[in-house]
Formats: C-alpha cells, sequence, structure tokens
C-alpha cells in the first residue's frame, strides 16, 4: 500500500495499462508497455510533479510487471 499513490488496472485492448493517481484521486498519468524500450515505462500527465518516494513505487511497479511479462514471453517460445 502506497502513502501517496494508487496504480489501477485500466481497461484496454491487449496489452495491460494502468492508470496512476493520488490517494486523493488527482490523475496523474499512466504506465503501459513502450516497445522501444522492451518496458512498462510510466507517462506522466502535464505538470505533474513528483517526490522520491513516488517515482520509486512507480517504478518498482514498472520493474515488477515488466518482469513477469518477460517471463510469459519466455514461457510461450
Amino acid at each position: 500500500m502506497s502513502r501517496y499513490i494508487e496504480i489501477g488496472l485500466s481497461p484496454s485492448g491487449r496489452t495491460k495499462r494502468w492508470q496512476v493517481c493520488t490517494l486523493a484521486d488527482d490523475y496523474l498519468g499512466n504506465i503501459h508497455w513502450f516497445a522501444r524500450w522492451r518496458c512498462y515505462s510510466f507517462f506522466p500527465e502535464a505538470g505533474s510533479v513528483f517526490e522520491k518516494t513516488c517515482l520509486r513505487e512507480i517504478a518498482d511497479f514498472c520493474e515488477a510487471e515488466t518482469a513477469k511479462k518477460k517471463r510469459q514471453i519466455k514461457v510461450t517460445t
């Protein structure tokens, strides 16, 4: 559980997409697969401001989801 943000799965097509919001329900951006970097990445809303704890939580989430996806790809190939 985060002290500042919530990351919730957002309805999307084939790839997973998450919305990142503050606990007060302000939209901060979304996370989805970025093919050129072959990982999940954060796409912030213009004008959003972050401090180190939020950034670490978002980065940890992206890293964990990327690892899950890469394990899935390995299993299916």
